[in-house]
């Protein structure tokens, strides 16, 4: 008597095979929104620092104003008329820049009394959210969790 062998596969197997695959295309999809989450994320830091680098060379330009403390601005600050003199445009172009470019995004300028003994360094402050998280149906928000903080000394 001739035995045949079975050939091929069972269903079972083609089920095992099928969900290894999907297991592995799912981590693969998790892969790809963690990267783009991270790319948007590097992105909005790189912005913020570009803006730093703006108004601290704004700064530079307009020195003496800058030693007489009409740079320095708080975060929780509203944007500046642009008229008057030219460190006022500067903070208007500056914050209205930084509200357009970055989500929630703000800036503060703290310079400390001007001494000719001394070095003078001011420190900007760069906030915005990295997401947008929230709950309508609960009114939940999770925005203030989501805060970034770029901070950035240049000397004058």
């Amino acid at each position: 008597m001739l035995k045949i062998k079975p050939s091929g596969f069972t269903l079972l197997e083609v089920m095992v095979a099928v969900f290894v695959l999907s297991v592995g295309l799912l981590g693969l999809a998790h892969l790809q929104i963690t990267a783009l989450k991270t790319n948007q994320s590097a992105d909005l830091r790189t912005q913020a620092s570009l803006y730093a680098s703006d108004i601290l060379n704004r700064m530079r330009a307009n020195r003496i104003a800058s030693q007489d403390g009409l740079y320095v601005i708080a975060t929780t600050d509203g944007i500046p008329n642009a008229g008057g003199n030219v460190s006022n445009q500067d903070l208007h172009e500056w914050r209205t820049s930084l509200s357009n470019a970055l989500p929630g995004g703000t800036g503060g300028i703290n310079c400390p009394a001007f001494n000719n003994l001394n070095e003078f360094i001011c420190t900007i402050t760069i906030e915005w959210r990295d997401i947008h998280l929230g709950d309508n149906a609960n009114n939940i928000n999770y925005n203030a969790l989501a805060t970034k903080t770029l901070t950035m000394e240049g000397a004058l």
